[in-house]
């Protein structure tokens, strides 16, 4: 089938990529025009695990490629997939101007029969929106659309888009669901759980979802404050809900709170959305509150730790907003960096792949090839990111690097026995610190 993908974010690329393993025919474009001349090199603007060979690949069949412009990118294509991002405007809400400017594009060199996929997350009524906007470009066109939102996680993009958990389409239209379904035919053969519905539905639950996801990091990081309180270990209670079933372990870690694109924007337009429609969703306001809190109660360690932070080295460990992406959009560990910058410390940092991301985001911040070489003369080490390797680190060697052997374990990587057994003040989440003299 012939393909058309608006927008090469880490939706769209990995949309189109994915679409062109399964056969297709893909054509993606993006206003980013030196983006494109890379992709066309096969070279991805972002890491995502098996996402570089399997690019190579599908250019090499001629499975894919990077078109200049929407006419070109439509030229013939049967489906187009909506995949624009969404950038903020100045009350804090996201812009929804790229999606209809792309939507008027499609109109003006689509052909009869096209299937418009909205993909980009949106809030509920934008894929009946854009049926009129196209409507309106061309009445006498004749075309369906649905909504097809991603759930998507960053550093699993690939896996998430050829093996889904759940496929779902939002559509009046029959015929939109039925090309839907051929386009996924491969997937859909697996164990995907196909969910139809309307539109509205479809684009209110990826915002719920991740407003969800949200809530139980706050709400972990929420259980941590009280945890320090009571003389309880953070780790231990929500271990013991994490057994239960119904609530399961992921995103119930205690930490620095959440990050990154996705989750921090569609809590906010989630809330701004129901406040529009007249309903107080007054809970969404106290996830983001206390994940603000969480971050600040990470950085207020470093400063019990380290007593003034102005003049000290921070050794600071995790860059990512999380492990397994070079992504540092929203990343609590840039947020922390920039703090202890702005309070007159060193921060030296490490990360397995964003490295050179978080230096271009923050100039000031000076990037080692390993933990170690960052630790080298640090008073203390503040874990940031929960990389697995952090784990493993060698505690007798990083201790050998500091000046100070203090560590601030931001996400809770590093046993304490261990740490103290390293000689190492250690400062964790959700648990009492004790002087270990």
């Amino acid at each position: 089938m012939r393909i058309a993908v608006i927008g090469t974010g880490h939706v769209g690329l990995v949309t189109g990529v994915a679409l062109a393993s399964l056969g297709h025919r893909v054509a993606a474009t993006d206003a980013d025009r030196g983006k494109m001349i890379d992709l066309q090199h096969g070279k991805a603007p972002f890491f995502e695990p098996g996402l570089d060979a399997l690019l190579t690949r599908t250019l090499r069949e001629g499975r894919i490629r990077f078109s200049a412009g929407v006419a070109e990118a439509m030229d013939g294509a049967e489906l187009v997939f909506v995949c624009v991002g969404r950038p903020p405007v100045g009350n804090g809400d996201r812009s929804l101007g790229a999606v209809e400017d792309a939507v008027r594009a499609i109109a003006r060199h689509a052909s009869d029969g096209l299937v418009i996929v909205v993909k980009s997350t949106v809030p509920p009524g934008t894929t009946n929106r854009v049926k009129r906007v196209v409507a309106s470009e061309r009445p006498e066109l004749r075309f369906d659309a649905c909504a097809s939102p991603e759930f998507l996680r960053e550093g699993h993009a690939l896996e998430d888009t050829l093996h889904p958990a759940r496929l779902v389409i939002g559509s009046d239209s029959s015929r939109a669901i039925h090309r839907l379904k051929e386009v996924y035919a491969e997937v859909l053969e697996g164990d995907t759980a196909l969910i139809e519905t309307d539109a509205p539905s479809a684009e209110l639950a990826k915002l719920a979802s991740n407003a969800f996801l949200a809530l139980k990091v706050s709400y972990a990081n929420a259980l941590a404050r009280l945890s320090e309180r009571v003389g309880a270990h953070a780790h231990d209670v929500t271990a013991i809900m994490g057994a239960d079933e119904r609530i399961g372990m992921r995103f119930l870690e205690a930490g620095a709170g959440y990050g990154g694109y996705c989750l921090p924007k569609d809590v906010a337009t989630l809330e701004r959305l129901s406040a529009r429609a007249g309903y107080d969703f007054g809970m969404l306001r106290e996830v983001d509150r206390v994940n603000r809190e969480a971050l600040e109660g990470v950085y207020a360690k470093v400063e019990e730790a380290v007593w003034n932070i102005e003049g000290k080295t921070v050794a600071l460990l995790g860059l990512a907003f999380k492990a397994g992406t070079d992504d540092v959009r929203a990343a609590p560990a840039i947020a922390l960096a920039e703090r202890l910058l702005m309070e007159g410390a060193r921060v030296i940092g490490f990360d397995p792949l964003a490295g050179e991301q978080a230096r271009r985001v923050l100039p000031a911040l000076e990037v080692a090839s390993d933990p170690y070489a960052a630790a080298e003369g640090a008073h203390c080490a503040l874990i940031a990111t929960e990389w697995p390797e952090f784990r493993d680190l060698d505690l007798m060697r990083l201790g050998s690097a500091m000046a100070t052997r203090t560590l601030v374990d931001g996400r809770n990587m590093i046993d304490p026995g261990r740490a103290r057994a390293a000689g190492f003040d250690h400062f964790a989440i959700g648990m009492r610190h004790t002087d270990p003299s």
